[in-house]
């Protein structure tokens, strides 16, 4: 059965989960790691955002134990909308990450953020294919609802699966960095993954306000809003031009 509380209705067991546009989210690999990364509307349509760890491994702050190594992650694939072992979107490779500079300085979780630019296919720009979801910089307040969704690969699940958790009131911590929390299962390989307020579990179209950052021992994933922080790295991102002081070469 789900967790839930007297003060917010959750469904936190990570359930399976599929709808139309919920497509626009999929698993991101490389050699050594799976996350999660959503399309988000932009002006190119090659725009997805996950979480800066998926992208760059910091020597140092609270996660760097966690690294095999440090430095950008070579990131190989983008599977959006994965179902099993079906890729009927295609598998989409990663042309830039960026992160900001502060997270490769110090690993601090206020910065673990991140926007990829994913390249083309014959022509197509991947939100030609799978849509996209809203997207705002804007952190919601607490008590608001709010959907996480994951391809998570730990045990008791197999990251080859969208899962889905849902609070009608969301917390916030204020001793990390006023990270939003809901009870949920969900295991690495969501990080990530986008939040979203106005979802619309019908259609799984919805505004993603904040990516899952980490998940502690007692069934809480905690989640970094996008924020000013995210707002410059998604202008970096849509640009039409490769720079960018702050991306994966």
């Amino acid at each position: 059965s789900a967790p839930s509380s007297t003060r917010a209705a959750s469904t936190g067991a990570g359930a399976f989960y599929q709808a139309e546009r919920a497509i626009s989210v999929g698993q991101l690999l490389s050699s050594q790691s799976s996350c999660t990364a959503t399309v988000v509307s932009s002006n190119t349509g090659s725009v997805a955002v996950t979480a800066a760890h998926c992208v760059f491994w910091p020597a140092a702050g609270p996660m760097a134990g966690a690294f095999p190594s440090h430095g950008w992650v070579r990131l190989e694939q983008f599977i959006p909308g994965r179902t099993g072992d079906g890729t009927p979107y295609g598998r989409w490779q990663i042309e830039r990450a960026w992160v900001d500079s502060r997270w490769r300085d110090t690993g601090d979780i206020a910065y673990d953020v991140a926007f990829l630019r994913i390249s083309p296919q014959r022509g197509r720009s991947v939100q030609d294919v799978v849509g996209s979801q809203g997207i705002a910089f804007t952190t919601p307040v607490a008590g608001t609802a709010v959907t996480a969704l994951g391809y998570p690969v730990e045990v008791p699940f197999d990251g080859r699966t969208l899962r889905r958790c849902f609070t009608s009131a969301v917390a916030i911590d204020p001793s990390s960095d006023n990270a939003l929390t809901m009870p949920c299962a969900m295991t690495p390989g969501a990080s990530g993954g986008p939040w979203l307020t106005g979802f619309n579990p019908g259609t799984g179209a919805g505004t993603i306000v904040a990516v899952t950052s980490f998940h502690d021992d007692t069934g809480l994933l905690s989640a970094r809003p996008l924020g000013d922080i995210g707002y410059a790295l998604y202008q970096a991102a849509d640009q039409n031009s490769g720079a960018g002081q702050n991306s994966a070469a």
